[in-house]
């Protein structure tokens, strides 16, 4: 079934939003935001996804298709894809593959490798007449679900959530403790400082750190130096070396595609 590494990949990230440990000395030492009420109202790209992650769970389909298209209102890639999953499979919706395709073209809209890979995949298994319909359906998308009118969404909400910091008019909270509900039911407190990093509530910080929680940390270079001559191998006694020139030059036990 399709869906079922999609589904792998999304989890994965959910885990990285809520607790990006990327930057470890900047970063706060108990990170349970993704369990508060309060921080997940001011952020519904992450509390929508979440109540469609647990619909789905659960099998309610139609609920969590719902959920998913709420998250991506505010720029939710992750939602996004689910909703191209559940259209390309029909899961909890009609079946429907240009649409599919339109939902995760938008979802790749940032450049995020495990989604543009997904994309290229659903591209190449549409027909020529679901290619044509995909690019119809997907303008209206791009106009309600695109970042160009997403992100300024949650970003309102975010600012917000930001002026409820209770304390001077500069953000500064002293020594204040917030009390965090988690999954398991026992409270949890963070210093409110913690609570209200700019990293969750400042827009660029925001995308900054969804992306990094989508891209991982930067790659290193590899120098390569110029080209060298290698001798080429004997041949044992009694065989001959392989023509790469000639089709049928290959060894007998290697598996030609």
């Amino acid at each position: 079934m399709r869906f079922l590494p999609l589904l792998a990949i999304l989890l994965a990230t959910t885990v990285a939003y809520a607790a990006d440990n990327q930057d470890k000395d900047d970063a706060p030492a108990v990170n349970p935001l993704a369990s508060s009420g309060d921080f997940l109202s001011y952020h519904p790209d992450l509390g929508d996804r979440k109540m469609g992650m647990d619909a789905y769970r659960r099998g309610s389909y139609d609920y969590a298709a719902r959920c998913f298209r709420w998250a991506a209102r505010y720029a939710d890639k992750p939602s996004q894809a689910m909703l191209a999953s559940m259209y390309w499979d029909g899961t909890g919706v009609t079946q429907d593959r240009a649409l599919a395709y339109a939902w995760m073209d938008l979802a790749a809209e940032r450049g995020y490798p495990s989604l543009l890979a997904f994309r290229e995949r659903y591209w190449q298994e549409l027909s020529e007449d679901e290619r044509k319909r995909a690019v119809d359906v997907g303008q209206p998308l791009y106009a309600e679900f695109g970042d160009a009118v997403a992100k300024p969404r949650l970003a309102m909400m975010m600012r917000r959530g930001l002026h409820q910091v209770t304390g001077s008019h500069t953000g500064f909270v002293g020594t204040m403790q917030i009390q965090i509900p988690s999954f398991s039911g026992n409270p949890q407190y963070i210093d409110a400082n913690q609570y209200y990093d700019p990293r969750f509530w400042k827009e660029r910080e925001y995308w900054a750190w969804a992306d990094r929680a989508w891209k991982g940390p930067p790659h290193g270079t590899v120098n390569v130096g110029n080209p060298e001559s290698v001798p080429k191998a004997k041949p044992a006694d009694g065989q001959t070396a392989p023509d790469a020139s000639k089709p049928d030059s290959q060894p007998a036990d290697e598996n030609n595609h």
